[in-house]
């Protein structure tokens, strides 16, 4: 039973009538599977109030075929449209017999609610927190969200509610929603700890299938779990709002989805039983489930084996098995069903796509086919039929090879082929209802809408939401602030460069290549660039010229594009081919000007080996010409450049792969002499590794070797100066911009935060899949990482930075084994049993906060606001930032609530007493009560008591209380401490006694180093205050010498030994320069 408040919406304000009426939390089926976001008038919902559950309504076969539209076999053409009604999800009179068939028979019998609130009412119970959502973090850091993500590889889920239509797409561990008029979010599902293997809507939920368990969301929050699958569900078809047909492999199983949210499947946590399987035999594995229009209760499903059934799935029997869709193709072998869609506007066809390219078009009723096409790119990945009134009868395939097809079903020919539509095969298409606008997903992470409004009936690129087509190699954050990333790298073949928003995902874009064809030399390719193997950027020079440079696999020249245009340049850096020929460029750094481009080159032999030494050449982008040219770049290493660095003094820093050459060099980026070089390899190892990347921040240098060591160099001091064992080498390195931490990701899937002042691991943690890129935020409250096989980058948040309370990195103990972040988090009963021993060992951790001084020659602070203490000091900046511009006007007129009287019509002012009564009032106020004081002179005789004896600091500091008159102090407010500081002393009715007591309240605390803040604080005010009368008494003067002379030795012992410590450090960790 609950109570609810029924609240009464206007369209300018809202007044709340408050009624409490029982009611019992049924299943909010009616408002879930209704859809959200619908207008619906009142016409409408009485129509639906009439309907049932299962009702469908007669389709006649005059509102499919127009006159006179027949093709040339007498066959009904498809694709002509009609006015259908739409079929409402959940009847009104099904939601309240349910209601009342489960409130008990007194209960029955109450009233009801008003209509209108019982409409407003959501009556549902908010679940608790769903084992979906349970996911592991490290000691360092939670998982966020995933930016850079639109879809994956599975289909999208087109749902129309009302006037609007959304898109229901997942990205991996999550699922999203788009609104199809501007293709912006809707809202993000959660993060859930299983990746989603298929995805459907039903109305405004929507169902999700994980590992094991199929889980009904309204938005962020779990309705209900379907449980009951032996493997992972890849197949989810909802036959309205009542059955929810589901298939893994050969497993197929209905789900009745009006028992979500019942009593039954809350006594079980959520789960609702499956209400049959279906019993298929050797059909094979399921590949498609649909449900074509006035079929009730059926769907057809198609195989990998090419076979085709139709059920019944509330008898759960086999009404038909499918045999004219095999035919020529059963000889050839290739006859697995791959995709199958419904007509939407003519009864009984289907269209049905196969492995081999073939797409027939049946007619379910007669176990006919009517027609064929042939694919000639292959596999059909997807079908979508067009809806819309005013157009021709048109079907779109999808191509594995990333090209869509349109098909004329009037003449049935090839009217289209989109190429280049995606650059991965098209995973999904779809017709929006009623409008010639098709929406396609692919597997490289983008949804894009075309439109067919041309002359000639062809689609055109309309917009779209993109993200990275693959896997992120290099991230790197452009510009001011946290707010774009540059992502670079590869998908089948072919690379990329994106902008990823950190704020709004619509901003996100993936930079053109179209100036491509347009380059003359240097890179064979012309109609995409090879993947990615190094970026650098400078966006000093965002407007001035070309400032993002990257290398290509196996390009001889470096390319740039221009973030300002968000295209590629023409302008190509080639290196001169007389030093090294064609040697493809390998590695590339940028100045900190964005003049100058270092590239690192590699040079191979026939035979595959290391024959020649390779060089790097300058690039200058923007100089003015020079009669002499540039010395040609010196030999630099013995193996392949795996990393330059140009540091901002200008110089540079090299290294190379080479075992004989593991070393850092130094060159001088104007003259290109060699400077120094600082050896990366230990001297008690007996092997020679080789290095194989590096990273800077400022004067330090990490490198990875392939013994799984990192080294951390210092410029300043030309010396390794701390050195990791991780065990497996790094695929990428990361400083957080303080220098302070280091971030490893391993090639066996690990990642390791290290300490660089304590020289120790803090962090430990495990993916499934290596980290293939590294990049922290400006801020440090971010860290992102790029994955191998997933197209987004993961943000985790710095739970030091969000979370005050926990304690710190360092006193946490060195973690022994790494967290698997992959594994789903612990239960609630498991929870229960790991709290009681993370409190006991918070507590043990947890930094004691005492205002006692640890030691006397040592300061110890309060334990008030830092604002309290600069509200005190700062009294008159405070009083003058709040006092008012202008003094408050009077009122015109006078208040409302005066008494009024009438005279006929004409109402006047009352007065408030009457003669008799003022007369009165004045006779009672002279008389006295006899023997017994005024309240005025008891007031005067208590001030005339306090002035005497003084004010309670004052009394405090007569009596040498110093300790009571401190914790006076303490209490007051920064207006109090002022008052009680200034009222000492002759010129309140003092004696110079007064401010010598106020010499030694300050000459106490200040021997005892506590409270030392606020002791200043007030040292301050009473100088201020007391200056003049202090310099005029010689024992005053004395006091104040003493009291200066306590300050001095304080200060100056606290001031050694910080100095001490910090020589101290300096020497050990020879970093001078960075701490």
């Amino acid at each position: 039973m609950s109570t609810v408040l029924w609240v009464k919406l206007g369209s300018k304000g809202s007044s709340r009538v408050p009624c409490e009426k029982k009611v019992i939390e049924f299943p909010r089926l009616k408002e879930l599977l209704n859809g959200f976001g619908k207008v619906r008038t009142r016409k409408a919902k009485t129509e639906e109030a009439k309907a049932e559950v299962d009702e469908v309504p007669q389709y006649h076969s005059s509102r499919f075929c127009r006159p006179g539209r027949v093709s040339s076999h007498g066959e009904p053409l498809l694709g002509l449209s009609s006015s259908r009604r739409t079929r409402p999800m959940l009847a009104r009179e099904v939601a309240q017999r349910q209601l009342r068939s489960e409130l008990p028979k007194e209960e029955a019998n109450e009233p009801e609610p008003p209509r209108k609130a019982r409409r407003l009412t959501a009556q549902v119970a908010r679940p608790g927190t769903s084992s979906a959502l349970r996911v592991r973090e490290s000691a360092l850091f939670r998982p966020v969200r995933a930016v850079g993500t639109v879809i994956d590889s599975l289909p999208l889920s087109l749902q129309t509610l009302g006037d609007a239509s959304f898109v229901s797409v997942s990205v991996g561990r999550g699922f999203q929603v788009f609104e199809c008029d501007k293709l912006r979010l809707a809202y993000i599902g959660p993060r859930l700890n299983e990746k989603i293997r298929a995805i459907t809507t039903v109305g405004e939920t929507v169902i999700t299938a994980l590992k094991l368990d199929i889980v009904v969301w309204h938005r962020v929050t779990e309705i209900g779990r379907l449980r009951g699958h032996h493997s992972s569900a890849t197949v989810l078809c909802p036959l309205g709002s009542s059955f929810l047909i589901s298939a893994a492999g050969s497993e197929v199983i209905v789900w009745p989805l009006t028992e979500l949210g019942s009593e039954k499947a809350t006594a079980e946590d959520g789960v609702v039983a499956p209400l049959g399987r279906l019993n298929l035999g050797e059909f094979g594995a399921v590949t498609c489930v649909r449900h074509p229009p006035t079929y009730l209760h059926k769907v057809l499903i198609a195989g990998s084996t090419g076979g085709m059934e139709l059920w019944n799935v509330r008898s759960r029997e086999r009404i038909h098995t499918f045999k004219s869709h095999l035919g020529q193709a059963q000889l050839s072998g290739a006859v697995g069903i791959t995709s199958m869609m419904e007509a939407p506007n003519v009864l009984d066809v289907v269209a049905v796509g196969f492995a081999s390219g073939r797409i027939c078009m049946m007619n379910v009723r007669e176990d006919r086919v009517l027609f064929e096409f042939n694919q000639a790119q292959g596999r059909v990945t997807c079908l979508a039929f067009r809806s819309d009134d005013s157009a021709k009868p048109n079907l779109v395939s999808g191509c594995s090879t990333g090209e869509f097809a349109v098909w004329d079903l009037e003449t049935r020919r090839l009217v289209e082929l989109h190429e280049r539509a995606h650059k991965g095969p098209v995973n999904s298409a779809v017709f929006l209802p009623k409008e010639p606008l098709l929406l396609t997903s692919g597997s490289d992470n983008a949804v894009r809408m075309w439109i067919f409004d041309t002359a000639d009936g062809l689609a055109r690129y309309l917009k779209g939401r993109c993200g990275c087509p693959g896997p992120a190699r290099k991230i790197q954050f452009y510009g001011e602030g946290d707010k774009e990333l540059l992502v670079a790298g590869g998908f089948q073949r072919m690379g990329y460069l994106s902008k990823i928003s950190f704020i709004q995902d619509q901003q996100n874009r993936e930079y053109s290549q179209a100036s491509l064809k347009k380059i003359s030399g240097g890179i064979p390719h012309k109609d995409w660039l090879p993947p990615v193997v190094d970026m650098a950027a400078c966006q000093v020079r965002h407007f001035d010229w070309p400032c993002v440079v990257t290398a290509h696999d196996g390009l001889p020249c470096a390319v740039t594009w221009s973030p300002s245009h968000a295209a590629l340049a023409q302008t190509v850096l080639v290196p001169p081919r007389a030093l090294n020929g064609d040697s493809p460029v390998c590695s590339v750094a940028i100045s900190s000007c964005g003049n100058y481009c270092v590239l690192g080159l590699e040079n191979l032999d026939g035979k595959g080996g290391l024959s020649q030494q390779d060089s790097f050449g300058v690039k200058v982008a923007k100089r003015a010409p020079t009669a002499k040219a540039p010395p040609p770049p010196p030999k630099a290493h013995s193996g392949r450049v795996c990393g330059v660095v140009i540091t901002t003094t200008a110089q540079v820093v090299s290294a190379a792969t080479h075992p004989k050459d593991c070393q850092l060099k130094l060159w001088k980026l104007s003259t290109h002499e060699a400077l120094a070089s600082i050896p990366l390899a230990s001297k008690n190892r007996p092997e020679k590794p080789s290095c194989l990347l590096i990273r800077s921040l400022g004067a330090l240098i990490a490198a990875s070797l392939d013994d799984g060591t990192l080294p951390v160099a210092d410029l300043n001091g030309m010396s390794v100066v701390r050195s990791f064992d991780c065990g497996v080498p790094a695929t990428d390195i990361s400083f957080t911009s303080d220098g302070r931490w280091l971030a490893a990701s391993l090639r066996d899937g690990g990642l390791r935060i290290f300490d660089l002042p304590a020289a120790r691991c803090i962090d430990s943690f495990v993916f499934s899949q290596p980290a293939l890129g590294l990049c922290f935020s400006h801020s440090g409250a971010f860290l992102m990482t790029t994955h191998a096989k997933n197209n987004a980058i993961q943000v985790w948040a710095n739970k030091f930075l969000f979370d005050p309370s926990l304690a710190a990195p360092l006193l946490r103990p060195e973690p022994e084994a790494p967290i698997n972040i992959e594994e789903p988090g612990c239960s609630a009963e498991e929870e229960d049993e790991v709290a009681p021993a993370q409190e006991a060992e918070t507590k043990t951790t947890e930094l004691a906060s005492s205002t006692e001084p640890l030691e006397t020659s040592l300061l110890t602070l309060s334990d008030v606001p830092p604002a309290k203490v600069l509200a005190t000091l700062h009294l008159d900046l405070v009083k003058e930032r709040n006092k008012l511009a202008e003094p408050p006007k009077p009122l015109p007129n006078a208040p409302f609530f005066l008494p009024t009287a009438h005279e006929g019509v004409t109402p006047r002012f009352a007065a408030p007493l009457g003669e008799e009564e003022g007369a009165e009032g004045e006779e009672a106020k002279g008389k006295e009560l006899p023997g017994r004081p005024s309240l005025l002179e008891t007031l005067q005789a208590d001030a005339r008591s306090e002035l005497s004896e003084g004010l309670p600091f004052q009394r405090l500091l007569r009596k040498r209380l110093f300790d009571k008159a401190l914790q006076h102090l303490k209490a007051q407010t920064p207006s109090g401490v002022h008052l009680a500081i200034e009222e000492l002393g002759p010129l309140a009715n003092g004696d110079v006694d007064e401010l010598r007591a106020g010499l030694e309240f300050f000459q106490h605390h200040m021997s005892k180093s506590h409270f030392a803040d606020e002791v200043q604080a007030y040292l301050s005010l009473f100088l201020s205050a007391h200056g003049e009368e202090i310099a005029m008494a010689e024992d005053l003067r004395s006091l104040c010498a003493q009291l200066g002379a306590t300050q001095e030795r304080s200060w100056s012992s606290l001031a050694a030994r910080c100095q001490k410590a910090r020589c101290f450090l300096g020497m050990l960790t020879q970093t001078q320069s960075q701490w």
